[in-house]
This record gives C-alpha cells, sequence and structure tokens, in this order.
C-alpha cells in the first residue's frame, strides 16, 4: 500500500469512527424518545394526557341550572362524560384521572392548540374554550 492509499483508508476510518452519531429522537417527553440516538433527527412525536374536572361549587352551579350530565368534545370529538353531581375537592394530579380524561395526538409539535366544547345532556352548547397542550406538561382543566 503506498503512502496515499493509506492516507485515504486512515482519513475513511476516521470518520467513520468519529462521526457515527446515531440519529433518533433525543426528547425523553416524546412517545418514541431513542436513548441511544445522539443526534436528534427531527423525528420526535408527542402524546399527552388530557385531564378535565370539577369542584363542588362548579357541580352546584351545574345542576341548579337543572343539568345532569356533561359531554367534552375536544377538536369536535367527544373524549368523554359526566355526571354533574361528580366533582373532586382539589385539583386531580397527573397520575389520577379527573372527570375525564383523553390522550391527545400532538404529532411533531410541542405545544398544541386545542379547542374544548361543554355540552348539557341535551346536547345544548354550554361554552367553547381554546387551550394550548404542552408536551411534557401535566395538563389538566378545571371547567
Amino acid at each position: 500500500m503506498n503512502l496515499f492509499t493509506k492516507l485515504a483508508f486512515s482519513s475513511a476510518l476516521a470518520l467513520g469512527v468519529f462521526s457515527c452519531a446515531k440519529p433518533g429522537c433525543t426528547d425523553p417527553e416524546a412517545v418514541n424518545y431513542n436513548a441511544s440516538a445522539k443526534k436528534d433527527d427531527y423525528s420526535c412525536v408527542y402524546k399527552e394526557k388530557l385531564i378535565f374536572w370539577q369542584d363542588y361549587a362548579t357541580s352546584q352551579l351545574i345542576q341548579n341550572a337543572g343539568i345532569s350530565g356533561l359531554s367534552i368534545y375536544v377538536d369536535g370529538q367527544l373524549v368523554g362524560s359526566t355526571l354533574a353531581s361528580n366533582y373532586w375537592t382539589g385539583e386531580p394530579s397527573c397520575e389520577q384521572s379527573g372527570n375525564v380524561n383523553t390522550v391527545i395526538d400532538m404529532g411533531y409539535l410541542t405545544t398544541k392548540v386545542i379547542e374544548y366544547e361543554l355540552r348539557d345532556n341535551n346536547g345544548n352548547v354550554l361554552g367553547t374554550e381554546f387551550y394550548t397542550m404542552t408536551a411534557g406538561d401535566c395538563n389538566i382543566i378545571k371547567l
């Protein structure tokens, strides 16, 4: 092997050894996190839990209005229902369920604005709000 060939071979070998940063998702908050990835390839995908809950005062207000149940829609899709009489004495933790909980597919976004709508047991819209979901955060909405 001549000197030029040895140099070319050594350079190729060095490039192969030092540039083998394994690509993948490097964000531990993502569902496809890869602990062995050394270089972020922007493939991270996020899904986050969203919890809805109501306290005693809200429960009483709803019941006094003659409402026996609530249905919750996120981005036009029904995610769950609860009785107006069901309430929490304090904000639930992320490990708990609240009155209604769902998982929001955020795709590649670390923040996503969702629209939620409350309807009474007769299907009447009681209100519509927007909420910004954040990947890795505890996403809890008090009704």
